[in-house]
């Protein structure tokens, strides 16, 4: 099951388990099809780092977090999630910012729990 390497005369077992881990993990996250399923994407990033109300981020930042074909939309989803009022849009620094709006937090955390599942965080 696993494999103890001695290297140096120490054991590597946590890494190899760690490794081992993270590549669970890598395999539990869903497949991106869908807008729908890009906007919840969206939506969990922003509330895993706690984005809400006047805490913001840049769209750069957010582009960053989506898969490379989905990149050149990011904008415009950002924009359809500001027109739905679950996103506040922000221009600061010649550069676009949002944040989750706080007023639709059960509406915000019950799209991405249909797509991610329960969170807890």
């Amino acid at each position: 099951m696993f494999k103890i390497i001695y290297y140096k005369r120490k054991v590597t077992l946590g890494v190899f388990i760690m490794k081992n881990l993270l590549f669970i993990l890598a395999d539990a996250m869903p497949e991106i099809n869908s807008r729908e399923q890009l906007k919840a994407h969206i939506l969990y990033k922003l509330s895993r780092h706690r984005r809400w109300g006047a805490k913001h981020t840049a769209l750069e930042h957010v582009k960053s977090a989506l898969p490379q074909a989905a990149r050149p939309i990011a904008e415009e989803l950002a924009k359809e999630l500001a027109d739905e009022g679950f996103i506040t849009w922000l221009k600061k620094t010649n550069e676009i910012h949002i944040s989750l709006n706080p007023h639709q937090k059960a509406k915000i955390l019950g799209i991405v729990e249909r797509y991610y599942g329960k969170q807890i965080w």
